[in-house]
C-alpha cells in the first residue's frame, strides 16, 4: 500500500468512527429521554412498597444514570475524534499532493523521451534527405546529358521536393502547419529540449555523435 492509499484508508477510518460515536448518541439521547416515561408507571407500586416494582424502578433508574454517563462520555470523544479526522484529511490531502507532484514529473520525463524519439526521427529524416538530394544532382548531371533532354524540366523534377510534399502524411504535418502557421522555424533548440525547459526537468543527454 502506498502513502496516498494509506492515507485515504486512515480518513475512512476516522470517519466511520465520527460516524459510529454520532449514531451511538443518538441513540442515547433516546435513552435518557424516554427514562422518566419508562418509570413513571412504577413509580406509584414502588411507593406502596411493591418489591417488584421497587426492583423494576430501581434497574430503569440506573439504566438510564448509565445512559447519562455513556451520553456524556460519548460527547467528550465526538470532538476529539472529529480532530482526528481533520488531522487525517489533512494528511490525505498532502499525500495527493505529493503523489499529484511525483506523477506529473513521471508524465513529464516520459513525454520528453518520447520527443527524444521524434528529434532522432528528425534527424534521421535529414540525413536520408541530404543523401536523396546528392543523387538527385547525379542524376541531374547524368540524365541531362541525354539527347533532347530539357535541363530545366528535370531540375524540377530530380529536386523531389513537390514529391516529398505530396507525401507528407495530412497528420500531423499539415494539421500542425495550419495551426501554427505564426510559428517561426527554429533550429537553436531540440524538441526534447523545449519540452524539458517547459516541464522544469533535466533535459535529456545528447549522445556523441
Amino acid at each position: 500500500m502506498n502513502k496516498l492509499e494509506a492515507a485515504a484508508e486512515a480518513v475512512a477510518k476516522c470517519r466511520q468512527h465520527v460516524q459510529e460515536i454520532r449514531l451511538a448518541i443518538a441513540a442515547q439521547e433516546e435513552v435518557v429521554a424516554g427514562s422518566e416515561l419508562r418509570r413513571q408507571p412504577f413509580v406509584l407500586q414502588a411507593a406502596r412498597g411493591d418489591v417488584a416494582a421497587k426492583n423494576t424502578l430501581d434497574k430503569l433508574l440506573h439504566e438510564g444514570l448509565a445512559a447519562e454517563r455513556t451520553l456524556a462520555d460519548l460527547r467528550l470523544v465526538l470532538p476529539q475524534a472529529e480532530a482526528e479526522l481533520r488531522t487525517a484529511e489533512n494528511a490525505h490531502r498532502a499525500a495527493e499532493a505529493e503523489w499529484r507532484k511525483a506523477e506529473v514529473n513521471r508524465l513529464a520525463v516520459a513525454r520528453v523521451k518520447s520527443a527524444s524519439a521524434i528529434d532522432q526521427a528528425f534527424a534521421d529524416f535529414s540525413t536520408a534527405w541530404s543523401e536523396y538530394q546528392a543523387l538527385g544532382h547525379e542524376l541531374l548531371n547524368l540524365a541531362s546529358q541525354e539527347p533532347g533532354a530539357n535541363a530545366l524540366f528535370l531540375a524540377e523534377t530530380v529536386d523531389g521536393v513537390g514529391r516529398l510534399v505530396a507525401s507528407l502524411p495530412a497528420k500531423p504535418f499539415l494539421s500542425l502547419r495550419e495551426r501554427f502557421n505564426f510559428m517561426p522555424i527554429s533550429t537553436s533548440k531540440s524538441f526534447a529540449a523545449a519540452e524539458a525547459s517547459y516541464w522544469r526537468i533535466s533535459p535529456p543527454v545528447e549522445e556523441a555523435a
